[in-house]
Parts: C-alpha cells; structure tokens; sequence
C-alpha cells in the first residue's frame, strides 16, 4: 500500500513536470514567433497616405495579423521618410502618430486606444543657446526624428517639448549654425542645455529676409506677414556713411518703405509713420532719429537679432495698428571678454561684453556720431571749388551719442534675472535752416525682467519697463528769444506666460499695465527782452491695460492654426480740463477732473487667428486675420521725423482707431531650398484714420483737437518676394503694389483721397556676392513711386496781404525715387584673435538727386482776384538732400 503510494506520488510529480516542461516550451515557442514576426523587414507600398490605407498595405501585401478596430483608427494622413523598416520600429512610429498602442499575441498584432489617465509621457526641456558667446538663440528649432514633430525656442531660448515616453533622436537647429543629434531614451522628465557651434565663415554669408529658423520653417510656421533678420545680415547692407542701420534696411522689405530720404520713419502696409510700435528689449522708444533722420538711434553692436510684424501680430503685442519691430539686445558674451568696435567718417563704435563669474554677463556699447564735423570740413573745402558755398553755413552742430549696457545673472536652472538699459541724446544746431536755432531730444529706456521656470512645461517672463523721450527747441533772437519743452514717459509692468501643453498644443498667456505721462508742451522766453509770453499746456496722465490668451495648435501635419483674443482698455486719469465742443467745433464749455478722477474711458476686444496649410514640405498656403486698437497719436504735419512732433493720448474728442486685416500668402522652397518664393495679398480697414484740416495750427494749441479730423481708410496691396539663400551669391528681391485711400470729413472737402504715404509701387534689390574668401561685394537698389504733396497754385491779395490757395489735399506728386548704393569688404585672417575689416562704398552710386520736396516763389500781388496759377510768374524750387556720398569705415574684433 506505501509502496502503491509512492508510486502515484513519482506519477503525479511526473506528470506536473511535463505540464511545466510543456508550458515553458510552448511560452518560448510563442515568444520566439512573436519575436520573429517583430524583426521582420517590410517594404511600404507608399510613402504617403491615411493611416488606414498603411495597415489595409500591411494585412494585404506583408501578410501581417493585424487586429484592430475600425472606429478608433484617426482620418489622418501620414509621410514617411523611408520605405524600408522593421515591423517593430514601423509599429512604434505609426501609434506615437496616432496616439494608439499595440501588443503582440500568438503572432497577432493588436492595436488599441491607450489606457485612460495614461501617464507615460516624458517632457525634454532646456535652453539653446551659442557655444561661443553664450547668446540665446531665439527661434532654435527641436526636431523628434521618430516622431516627424517639433518645438520652437521662445525669446528666452527656452524649449519644452512633451512626447510618449520612448528611445528617440533629437535634432538642435539653427540658422548660421551646426545642427547638434541627441539620442535619448527619454523616461522621466529631462532637463537638457544645448550649446551649437557656429557655422565658420570667412566672410558672413548674407542670407537677407531669411527666417531665424531653419529655411523650411518659413514654410512650416503659421506665423505670416512676418520677417528676421541677424545683426550679420543687416551689416553686409551698404548704408549711408557707412553705418548699419536696422530701420533703413527693413525698408527694404515688402510693404515697408520710408517716408523720405533722410528720415528714419517708415510705413507698412499703407499705415501712417505712428502706427509701428518699436521695441528694445521691450521697452517702446517714441523718436527713432538720430541727426533729424539720417540715422536710426540703434547702434548695431548692441543688437542681437529683429522680428518684424506687418500682419498677423501675436496677441502678445498691442498699442498700434500697423506693425511691431520688435529689437532685442545682446545678452552679453558669457564664455569669453571681447571687444569689438568700428571707425568711420560720420560715427564711431565701441562695444565690451565679459561674463563675470560663472552665472552672469554684461554688455556696455557706446557709439558717438560726428556729422556736423564732417559736414564743416566739406563745407570748407567746397569753397575752393565753389566760391558760392560760402552761402551755406559752416558753424554746423550735428552730434549724437548712444549708450547701451545690459547684466544679466542666472540664479539657478529656474530663474534668470536681466537688466538692460539704453540713452541716447542728439543736438542740432545750423546757421542756415534753422537761424538761431537749437533743437536737442533723446530717449532714455531700461527694462528688468525676471524669467522663471514653474515647471518643465510652464514659462514665465516679468517684466518692469520705463521709457522717456524729451526734446526741447531753443531759438535766441532778439525780441524773439524762447525755448520749447516737450515730451512724454512711460512706466509699466508686463507678465507673459507660454504653457507647452504637448507638442501639438502652446498656450499663451499675459496681461500689460501701463501708466502714460505726457507733456503736451511749454515755451518760455530766455530773458526779459523778449516778446514771447510763457504758455504752458496741462499734462495729461492715462493708464493702458492688455490681457491676452492664444492658442497653438498642431490640427495635423499639414494643418496649423494660432488664435487667441487681446482685450485692452485705456483710462483718462485727472487732473485734467476737457472741452467741449458743439458739431462746428466751436467751445461751448469746459469740465475739471480732480486728481486720480476717470476723465474718459475706452476698451477694444482684438480677435487674432492665423492658420497653415502644408501641401508638400515645400509648399504652404497661410491665410490671417487680427483686430488692433490704437490710443496714442502722433501730432505732426510733415513726413520727417522732426523732433517736435508731439505724442498725444485720445480724449473725450478724439476717440481711438482700430484697423482689421485680412492676408493671403502662397510660400514655397525650391532647389533644395536654396531659393524661395513669397506671394501675399492683404487688405486693411481703418476706423477713427487721423489726419488735419488745411493751415492746422499744432503749435501750442490748447484745443489741438479743432485741428484735427477723423474718418475711414483703407489699404490694399500685393507683396511679392524671390531669395537666394545660399552660394557665393545670395540676396533677395521684393516688389510691392499698394494703395491706401482716406475719406475724412472736413479734409479734401469730405472727398476720397491718397495721403502722403501712398506710393504705388516699391521695388527693392539687396544682393551679396563673395569673390573670396576674405572679399565680397554688397549692392541694394530701390524704387519707389511718387509720393504725394500739397502745393499752393496761386496767390492772391486781401488788403495788399498776399495769401495762397491750395491745391486739393495731395494732388501733387513728388518725382520717384531710386537709389543704387555699392559697397566692398575686406577681412583680415579670421583665425588671428584681432579681426579687422575695411569696408568701402558708396550711397546714391549714380547721383541721383532725389527731391525731398519743393517750394513755390511767387510774386506779391495787390491784386485782390483770385488769379490761375498759369497767370502768375511762379517759380519751383526742388529740394534734395544728397547726392553721391562715398564712405570708408574700418571694423574690429578681439
């Protein structure tokens, strides 16, 4: 009986052997077919399609089994970049596409929606910045190779970028430098900082109106109406005297053309020269002019990098209707001291940048311009040649001087503190155009802001911004002796938030406060002798606030969108006096504020959207609309710049524009994208456009709003632009077709009209050729269309006074302007720590006299009838202001 026990014991031991023997074997037997029909190789019938068609392709030609449910499978197409895979890699690639999973049963693959509340996602974040001198790199592209998706760094080079956690291949970019390959298995949330070396170059290849980003990106992005450009770009441009100017070489972009030769205002799409909000490090400076317009107040050795806006403006931007040129400074070089600088015959140049420790760097930059020396040497030495000149005056005043300095300390991985700041101060002063008379103005800014991280996906930037521009005009005559005060200054604080929720969707979000004081103007006599009584107008305080939410969304890989709202509100604030005024602008009365007392109140909700269709990686259709509010004005009669033109905030009287746009743009790349094409067509609307009734007294006037008129205009045009981005020669060539139409009560007598900034058509060339390796050779060439003027036709006599008559509101045009300018550098060996540069040229090649405007001698008459022009002897005066002009300067580095 024990015996008999045994044995069924040895039986059933046996027998569970073999159970686990055979299970073993059979679990082994299945994980080698599961692994076997992973490793497989297959060949994809196609490179594009929807993801059904990809696995009817699998089923039907591999013989694959694949299980899955029809309903859960997105209708969304899918490229890829190869034909050959494994199935594992190609299952892995397809459901990160898709946001399915899969596994493999008995040889069965089988797709499936995720489970919920899923928490296999990981974040890579960081920032990008260059290898060399520690600059962000604003713009720098991250590509996931696997997952044909990426991210964008914001102004700050800071990244995020969320993806199912997996094995993948990270791609760094960034125009003018080496891209930098990561392979990650990426698991947990990663903190990564990227450093890329810049792409060495003998002499910089220009790469004008080229996105910061890589070339396809101009395609790629949703952003539209939009331009960047690098400080390397904007000095290979052959400017007046030889000194770079950012202001005039975005002029030669499609629909931005200047006022005038020799001013620094521009307009864009059609808009007046106040409608462009200008930024540095985003504090607003209000006069752009250095030397009454010849030179622009940014100095290029303190500027890092541009972003221009005509159109489709982020909902980050607010306060003007037409544009946002938006500047940023240096950082200042972290890794290394240098010192760069350059000489010339009008200005000069010196920049210092050094880290300080290990967690902090500065920049100081100070340039300091010289034309009205230059300007009397000539004058004396035109005198041997023409005695004539002697009638010009040789005792000029034209000098100016900026400073810019910036710190910035990173306090650990999460924040980072900057300080910048920037001065800058002009005094002019002519015995000829201005007798007497001394006109000084200058801008003062700083900005603190702190970035800080909350989290892998969440960035903030806070920001204290302060800003003053000040101008004064000083005349010293007998009898007649005063000076003129003016000017305004700003404080505010702004808070702005990016949220990259995945690497389909960014969030943006802020809000900006801002508290305006304005000096409309004073004038006092400078002793006892003069006849000038004092007149001081009353300051005038506001409060401006702007919140504003977007959204980024990836719909798909060929579809973009961006859309968000911008409420702003603006706020009249006392002590103050308002008039009041009946339908003929006639003072029926006056209303007192005391002080902090809401005088007047307005707000505008700003809807933005823009999106993106991508027909091929080459190929992209872009399409926007945006709304913008404008509460400030800008009181002048002339398209110059002067430094006495007066900023004014809207009142009970004058209420404030708005303009919408809409734009279309067909984009593309082409020969391996070393050219690209451009085509955009827009058409703008705007409500409350200002302009002033004929003879306008703004000189003082404490009812300034009886001189001026508001109605309806509207802008339309066509821009076109063709670049050559690499080579020995590259440039680009743009061509603008527009129009712009104003119907004002009260001016033109209620009938339509061109304002002064319609100009028809503009054409622009900027092209660089590099002969060597130390040569090259710089030309840019524009034609611009007439610009309209008022003129007076005749004159007659009132009581033996001669008065004129005018001419229909800008019926007269002033010839087109066209200007070749050249130049030639020279590099020193680059591989010497001190870098020279000689670069010589000349502006207005073949010397064109360009008129700047004209005047009209008519005789005095005591004729009391109103005669024709053709009856009078009237003679007309062209006015230009330069001819051919050469230049030399000399640049350095060490």
């Amino acid at each position: 009986m024990k015996m008999e026990f045994l044995k069924q014991k040895l039986a059933k031991k046996h027998y569970y052997r073999c159970l686990c023997t055979l299970l073993l074997f059979s679990i082994t037997t299945l994980q080698a077919q599961n692994q076997t029909t992973l490793q497989r190789k297959i060949t994809l019938q196609r490179t594009k399609g929807t993801v059904k068609e990809f696995l009817n392709d699998l089923i039907k030609y591999q013989k694959i089994n694949l299980i899955y449910d029809e309903n859960i499978i997105p209708d969304k197409e899918l490229n890829f970049y190869k034909k050959n895979w494994d199935i594992q890699d190609f299952l892995q690639h397809i459901t990160r596409l898709t946001n399915l999973e899969w596994t493999i049963l008995n040889g069965y693959i089988i797709l499936k929606r995720p489970k919920k509340n899923n928490k296999n996602k990981a974040t890579l974040n960081g920032i990008i910045t260059g290898k060399s001198d520690g600059e962000y790199l604003i713009g720098a592209t991250v590509y996931v190779k696997e997952l044909d998706i990426g991210a964008i760094a914001n102004a700050y080079g800071f990244y995020s970028l969320t993806v199912p956690s997996g094995n993948y291949t990270f791609i760094f970019s960034y125009i003018g430098h080496q891209p930098y390959k990561k392979k990650l298995a990426l698991v947990n949330d990663t903190w990564l900082d990227v450093k890329l070396t810049a792409t060495e170059y003998n002499l910089q290849q220009i790469e004008i109106i080229a996105n910061r980003e890589e070339d396809i990106e101009c395609v790629e992005t949703v952003q539209m109406s939009a331009h960047s450009m690098e400080v390397n770009q904007i000095k290979n441009v052959p400017m007046l005297a030889g000194e770079a100017d950012i202001l005039k070489t975005i002029q030669f972009l499609p629909g931005i053309q200047n006022a005038n030769q020799g001013t620094a205002n521009f307009s864009v799409r059609g808009g007046s020269y106040d409608q462009n909000l200008i930024l540095l490090d985003e504090a607003p400076v209000y006069n752009v002019s250095h030397a009454m317009g010849f030179f622009s107040v940014f100095n290029i050795d303190a500027v890092k990098d541009i972003d221009i806006y005509k159109g489709a403006i982020p909902a980050r931007y607010g306060g003007r209707l037409s544009s946002v040129i938006d500047i940023h400074m240096k950082e200042g070089n972290s890794q290394k001291l240098s010192v760069s600088g350059g000489l010339g015959l009008t200005a000069s140049r010196l920049t210092v940048e050094s880290p300080i420790g290990g967690k902090a760097s500065f920049l100081l930059s100070g340039r300091y311009g010289y034309l009205g020396y230059t300007a009397n040497r000539l004058a004396r030495l035109a005198t041997y040649f023409a005695p004539q000149a002697r009638n010009f005056g040789r005792n000029n005043e034209i000098d100016f001087y900026d400073l810019n300095a910036k710190i910035n300390v990173r306090l650990n991985k999460n924040n980072k503190v900057y300080l910048s700041a920037y001065t800058g101060q002009d005094h002019f002063f002519n015995d000829v155009f201005f007798v007497n008379n001394q006109v000084d103005w200058g801008n003062q800014t700083a900005t603190f802001r702190w970035n800080h991280i909350f989290n892998p996906r969440l960035f903030g930037n806070f920001t204290f911004i302060y800003s003053n521009f000040h101008q004064s005009l000083k005349r010293d005559q007998p009898a007649q002796n005063y000076q003129w005060l003016a000017g305004l200054k700003q404080q505010g604080f702004k808070l702005d938030l990016n949220y990259f929720s995945t690497a389909n969707h960014q969030i943006d979000f802020g809000l900006a406060l801002t508290h305006h004081q304005f000096s409309p103007g004073e004038i006092n006599p400078l002793n006892d002798s003069s006849a000038i009584q004092p007149i001081t107008l009353d300051p005038k305080r506001a409060i401006e606030t702007g919140i504003y939410l977007s959204h980024q969304w990836q719909l798909s890989s060929r579809l973009r969108l961006n859309y968000g709202v911008r409420l702003s509100t603006f706020h009249n604030i006392g002590p103050g006096t308002q008039y009041l005024y009946d339908q003929n602008l006639l003072t029926t009365g006056t209303q007192q504020f005391g002080v902090g007392e809401l005088m007047t109140n307005y707000w505008g909700v700003e809807p933005r959207i823009a999106g993106r269709y991508l027909f091929t990686p080459n190929i992209s259709v872009k399409a926007s609309y945006n709304r913008t509010y404008q509460y400030l004005h800008l009181v002048t009669n002339s398209s110059a710049g002067l430094p006495t033109d007066v900023w004014l905030p809207v009142d009970n009287n004058i209420k404030p524009r708005f303009t919408d746009q809409i734009a279309l743009g067909y984009f593309q790349n082409f020969s391996q994208k070393r050219y690209g094409f451009s085509i955009e067509i827009y058409h703008k609307w705007t409500n409350r456009v200002i302009d002033y009734k004929d003879n306008a007294n703004l000189f003082l006037n404490k009812n300034i709003e009886t001189q001026i008129r508001t109605g309806q205009g509207k802008a339309y045009g066509i821009e076109l632009l063709f670049e050559k981005k690499k080579g020995r020669l590259t440039g680009g060539l743009s061509y603008t077709l527009a129009t712009v139409e104003q119907t004002i009560p009260g001016v033109n007598n209620g009938q339509r009209y061109h304002p002064m900034h319609d100009r028809r058509h503009n054409l622009s060339l900027m092209t660089t050729y590099r002969l060597g390796k130390r040569w090259q050779i710089s030309a840019n060439y524009a034609y611009i269309s007439s610009a309209g003027i008022t003129v007076a036709e005749g004159i007659f006599a009132s009581q033996n006074q001669p008065y004129n008559y005018y001419s229909a509101r800008n019926a007269y045009r002033l010839p087109a302007f066209h200007q070749l300018d050249l130049s030639f550098k020279w590099q020193s060996n680059p591989k010497k720590r001190w870098r020279g540069e000689w670069a010589f040229g000349v502006t207005n090649a073949y010397n064109r006299k360009n008129t700047f405007t004209f005047f009209i001698d008519q005789p005095r008459t005591n004729t009391s009838t109103i005669l024709k022009s053709t009856d009078l002897t009237t003679k007309r005066y062209k006015m230009y202001l330069l001819g051919l002009m050469p230049f030399a300067t000399y640049n350095f580095k060490f």
